[in-house]
Parts: C-alpha cells; structure tokens; sequence
C-alpha cells in the first residue's frame, strides 16, 4: 500500500510538529571550495512550504557546501527566530574549537555538531569521538551522513561515542537492500544499545518512489517505526540538495511527509518522532502550546 499525498484529507499535525532536517542557502555567503554551488533556499520560501506542511518547529542543519563555515545557517537560524519561531541548529566545527566559540553557538540555538562520511575526504573517526567529548557537556548530539559500509565499517566507535549519534537519512539503507542488508542490522543494534537515533528523511531514497524498490523503503520505514518509535525523527532534507544538484526530480514536501504518516499511522507515533523525540534532542518545549495546525493545498 502506497501513502497518499498528505494534503488529500488535509491531515492535522500534532502542536509542536518538528522539521528537524532542513537546510538554508543565501547567495551573501561564499561555498567552500570545491562544492557545486546550490540555487538560493531562503527562509521566507521555507515558511510557506512549512505552511504546507503544517510544522512549527524547525532544525536548520550546515549543510556540506559551506565546509566549516556555519554563518549561512547561523543567519537562517536568527531569521526564524525573529519570526517568533521555536527553531535550532546543527553545525561543523572545526578540529580544536575553543570553549568559548561552542558556548557562543550553544547561546544561540545550536544543539549538534554534523559530520558528513558519505561524501570523500570525510573527517576520521578519531576525531569525531574527540569532537563528541567536547560537545557532550553541552547536551550536543553527533550528527552524521553515512553509506551503509561506513555504518557496518565504524560500528564499534560509533556505539562508543560520548555524545548521542544522530544518522541522517536512514544511513540511505533503502538504497542497500533494506532490512535485509548488513547495515540494518548494525542501525537495529546501535538503535538498541540506547544512544543512537534516526532520521527518517528521504533523501535520495526518494528516487525509489515509484519505482520496484520502493516497496523495500516502506517495509524498512515500518520496521524502524515499529522497533524504536521512541528514537525516530522526520526531517524533509528541504531544498532537496541532492536531487537539485543531478537534477532527478523531487515529490513535493507534502507527499515526502506522506510517507511518514503512512509509516507512523497513529496519533502516539507521530507525537513521539515528530514533537517528543525533537524536544529531548534539541531543547524544545515537550508541551506545545496553539491550536493543531493543518496541511493547506498547495497553490
């Protein structure tokens, strides 16, 4: 059975709902060297697909194109903000960050640091567990983007990180043959030692939509919800880096939140992946106050 587009019956979110994977791209702020430049993703533009999608809360994440430089998503972070919204951060930090630079990054919203593996020349693992002893005083979590052989290769010092890990976007599993890849079964133990947690953002698994395999993402999607409801988050990877970059075309925002619901189909679920488990990780309100808010159709 395929989701339905959310927007068909108008779906009401639970007050407080989480964004938590969302990227920001201003044409002030230069790319790193190297990154293939990304069209301009503003907030003004992501408030209204927020509108869509019925979200309140937001997690601005550094994406890789900036490299080190967190200023981009810093100013993306404050003009939320400024909006009156409830919203965080994920940033990079450098090898030997001072004290005083992560106490200035925490004081403005920032609840984790990203490291991207999947991409080449990735930072070594001995310094990711540096990285996570330093931040885990602050209540930080490690974030990371992973292929399923980084997931399988690095088990041993993930699962010993001073700081809770994060994986973005299903460590693209889906790709990998789903739950009955070597990688599931990593994610299932890490998952159940008690200090990892999931994105459920598509990512490029989106491009199984529509395709033979997208039954294999489904079947995976349920099987986490099922396994550890409790250690689940849902982001909509907008602008949708990748799929901009080589050009596939991407379901609108509404019938990638589809795929959650669809995975998630009870009010318990979606409470605890889409407000619970954002406000342990990134310091929100548990009790979120205003009315529900309501997908409206996109124009």
């Amino acid at each position: 059975m395929k989701p339905e587009p959310v927007c068909a019956h108008r779906t009401a979110l639970p007050a407080g709902a989480c964004d938590s994977h969302m990227h920001v791209f201003d044409p002030r702020f230069e790319f790193a060297p190297g990154a293939q430049p990304v069209p301009p993703a503003s907030v003004a533009q992501y408030v209204e697909v927020q509108k869509r999608l019925g979200t309140t809360r937001t997690v601005v994440v550094a994406p890789s194109s900036y490299g080190l430089d967190n200023r981009c998503t810093l100013a993306g972070l404050a003009d939320l903000r400024a909006l009156g919204q409830q919203a965080r951060a994920v940033v990079t930090l450098a090898p030997g960050v001072s004290d005083a630079e992560l106490a200035a990054l925490h004081a403005v919203g920032a609840r984790g640091v990203r490291f991207n593996l999947a991409r080449g020349g990735g930072t070594p693992l001995d310094e990711i567990v540096a990285t996570a002893r330093r931040v885990a005083p602050l209540g930080w979590h490690v974030q990371m983007m992973v292929t399923p052989e980084q997931l399988v290769q690095h088990e041993t010092g993930l699962a010993g990180l001073d700081a809770p890990l994060v994986i973005d976007h299903m460590a693209r599993i889906p790709q990998d043959g789903g739950v009955a890849s070597a990688a599931y079964r990593v994610l299932r133990r890490l998952l159940d030692a008690g200090n990892t947690w999931v994105k459920l953002s598509l990512a490029s698994s989106a491009r199984l939509l529509g395709t033979p395999g997208e039954e294999v993402l489904h079947t995976l999607g349920r099987a986490l919800v099922s396994a550890a409801t409790g250690r689940l988050l849902w982001g909509s990877d907008w602008p949708h880096v990748l799929s901009t970059l080589d050009g596939s075309p991407q379901p609108p925002d509404e019938d990638m939140l589809a795929v959650l619901l669809h995975w998630a189909p009870s009010q318990a679920q979606q409470r605890s992946i889409l407000c619970d488990v954002p406000a342990e990780l990134y310091g929100f309100e548990k009790d979120a106050a205003g009315p529900q808010m309501r997908c409206e159709p996109a124009s």
